[in-house]
């Protein structure tokens, strides 16, 4: 299978959890096929992972044993994707975006990043909101076939279809997989 592991697996692996310990075996199965998507969530910059800092990222993945794993590039956005790590976005992409952000976050008040600024909590919010976006579009785009997260905002019932719709396969966390 190919599978999507979002941010929340990584913090999980590297923090030696026991969903940690799940997706650990989920990636050590050699009927799987496990990607990382190369952006960084706000608990990620908690670890020195920052658009500048590829590096912090790749130690981050060496902590939690996944280094070794194939990356997927979201679309590029300034100061937060890893600039030789991303993808230039067209109009489809920018749509696909556009519509998975709807489906996770139809109610969600819009942040005003300039103003509120990435490092306060407004910002990590809207960063972590964008990086759940993005790491669903790279699952898309990319036809993997099952999404895996600890994230239950991903498999609520007023969201769940509309993802599925969008061509996200299956989505569950790790121990149901």
């Amino acid at each position: 299978m190919k599978i999507t592991l979002d941010h929340n697996c990584i913090i999980h692996l590297a923090n030696l959890t026991d969903v940690g310990k799940s997706i650990q075996a989920i990636v050590s199965d050699t009927e799987n096929i496990c990607f990382i998507v190369n952006i960084g969530a706000s608990e990620m910059r908690e670890k020195g992972v920052f658009p500048d800092r590829y590096d912090k990222f790749e130690e981050l993945l060496v902590i939690s044993g996944v280094d070794h794993l194939p990356r997927l590039d979201p679309m590029g956005i300034y100061d937060v994707t890893f600039w030789d790590r991303c993808l230039w976005a067209d109009e489809e992409m920018s749509r696909l975006a556009d519509a998975i952000e709807d489906a996770l976050f139809p109610e969600a008040l819009k942040i005003d990043i300039t103003t509120a600024g990435i490092a306060s909590p407004d910002g990590r919010k809207w960063l972590n909101r964008l990086c759940d976006v993005h790491t669903m579009w790279c699952h898309i785009r990319n036809a993997n076939e099952v999404f895996l997260t600890s994230d239950s905002n991903f498999s609520k019932k007023t969201k769940l279809p509309k993802l599925l719709t969008l061509g996200a396969g299956r989505i569950c966390r790790p121990e149901e997989l």
